[in-house]
């Protein structure tokens, strides 16, 4: 018996593409959510956590909209996700502190380059940058691995990432549940919280791409 019931009012199917050479790849949400229910967010979650797949926004958006039909509950579906990622960058942050950098950037997900950006603005902002790193789009995947490779102390890495973790999944569980119902999922205050998360991207990539960052990655590759 499925945990989730069909909906009343028609089926809204969500899927996350990602390609990988000529292979298409789709992770049917709607369905994983309707047979396991919160198991499956925590186990979606643990493999976001450590591979950086599949993508928690749209996980969570689909989350989202099963709360807007009473289907799940919304605080323990962000307790449940955010607990997963934690486990799943715990995992990350120990291959890192046991295996170092080279073996970290030999997995395609993890560009040597711009790994080494990080770790530099980690080990000039610390723990701020650790927090910060985990609710950005496409860099909160590289957040746990400056974190292994300094050593820092677990006590402080795993609150960090567990508050970190909560406070995405709530941006996006609200997405799901307040626009989930319409085919404007990413409407006009959708919209312009993408539009801020843009900003807030573009100026943390400025920083990354800075002067101070490519000079000191010169100067450690000279050495």
């Amino acid at each position: 018996m499925p945990i989730i019931t069909s909906f009343s009012h028609g089926e809204l199917v969500f899927f996350f593409l990602i390609k990988n050479n000529t292979d298409m790849f789709a992770v049917p949400f709607e369905s994983i959510l309707q047979a396991l229910g919160y198991l499956g967010v925590f186990l979606l979650m643990i493999a976001n956590g450590f591979i950086s797949f599949p993508s928690s926004q749209i996980l969570y958006i689909v989350a989202g909209y099963f709360v807007s039909l009473g289907h799940l509950n919304i605080i323990i579906v962000s307790l449940v996700g955010a607990f997963g990622n934690t486990i799943g960058n715990i995992m990350l942050y120990e291959v890192v502190r046991a295996y170092g950098l080279e073996y970290i950037t030999k997995w395609a997900m993890f560009p040597e380059r711009e790994v080494k950006k990080i770790v530099f603005a980690f080990r000039r902002r610390g723990a701020w940058f650790l927090f910060l790193a985990k609710m950005l789009p496409a860099i909160k995947v590289f957040a746990p691995i400056p974190a292994g490779l300094s050593r820092m102390n677990r006590a402080l890495f795993v609150p960090i990432i567990f508050v970190s973790s909560w406070l995405w999944s709530l941006i996006f569980l609200a997405v799901g549940y307040f626009f989930g119902k319409t085919e404007d999922i990413f409407g006009a205050y959708a919209l312009v919280l993408s539009l801020v998360a843009l900003v807030v991207v573009g100026i943390f990539y400025k920083y990354m791409n800075s002067k101070e960052v490519i000079e000191a990655l010169e100067k450690e590759s000279r050495h």
